[in-house]
């Protein structure tokens, strides 16, 4: 997680905005055109029974602000770490979604100004799937996070009854909905740089791999990096295990050939 966290931030330090999306997002249509201009942070919003900011679509730009602000949540989330660990001896134990990112972002709802999106047209897993918002204003949302709910079997399993599951493997199906999976008509090749990053979870870095490699890239060029975190100094064996399955399954490129092809 602080891989990642630090990474985006060295794409402001670079002069470049982001957009980081969890994985669980449905993009429906281009999101682009409800960024604000004249703010440094556009983020998806959860108005339940409160509003808060939630981590799963944010825009940030190479600002003043926009530094600040994702230096903010990095200090924070080294604070959780550190706080982790101290509770590891404390009988009393709060749960592990008070140490996340996203806690971090909601802490800084009241002093950071940001643009947040409409909760109707950006809505929440529990806005469209369970209380279904936007439907009830006849509104097609823009992009919908598949979060408030656990586990990807679960989350596969409820795109699947919504028709929103292109594919759950190597190929990928238009979806019955009319979304359109065309290509547009470039003349010109792109040269694409993919830059995965990646700790211990060797399946779902294989089935990313395996998307990746499935994909059709029109005739670009395409460069693949692949960075793997190590483990702390406070991993227990069964995750330093996991890690070392990680890089046995990569190769150095040197004595350890790829098992990847």
């Amino acid at each position: 997680m602080m891989y990642r966290l630090e990474f985006l931030m060295r794409v402001l330090r670079a002069g470049y905005h982001f957009l980081s999306a969890d994985m669980d997002s449905v993009w429906l249509s281009n999101p682009f055109d409800y960024v604000s201009h004249n703010l440094s942070i556009t983020i998806q919003g959860q108005t339940h029974k409160e509003t808060k900011l939630s981590g799963g679509f944010v825009i940030v730009h190479a600002t003043t602000q926009g530094y600040m602000f994702w230096q903010d949540i990095i200090k924070c989330q080294y604070q959780n770490l550190e706080q982790l660990r101290k509770q590891q001896y404390s009988k009393r134990k709060r749960p592990p979604s008070d140490f996340t990112e996203q806690e971090c972002i909601n802490d800084r709802l009241n002093s950071t100004e940001v643009h947040l999106l409409d909760p109707y047209l950006f809505p929440d897993g529990r806005s469209f799937f369970d209380l279904q918002r936007p439907q009830s204003r006849g509104i097609v949302p823009i992009v919908i996070h598949g979060n408030w709910l656990v586990g990807l079997e679960s989350k596969v399993k409820r795109l699947r009854s919504w028709n929103l599951l292109a594919s759950i493997g190597s190929s990928c199906d238009s979806l019955e909905n009319g979304i359109p999976y065309t290509l547009s008509n470039r003349i010109s090749p792109v040269r694409i740089r993919i830059r995965v990053l990646t700790y211990n979870r060797l399946q779902s870095f294989q089935r990313l791999l395996e998307s990746l490699q499935a994909a059709d890239y029109s005739n670009d060029s395409v460069a693949l990096d692949i960075s793997i975190d190590r483990p702390s100094s406070e991993a227990n064996a069964a995750e330093k295990n996991q890690w070392e399955q990680v890089i046995a399954y990569v190769g150095d490129g040197a004595e350890h050939e790829s098992k990847f092809r």
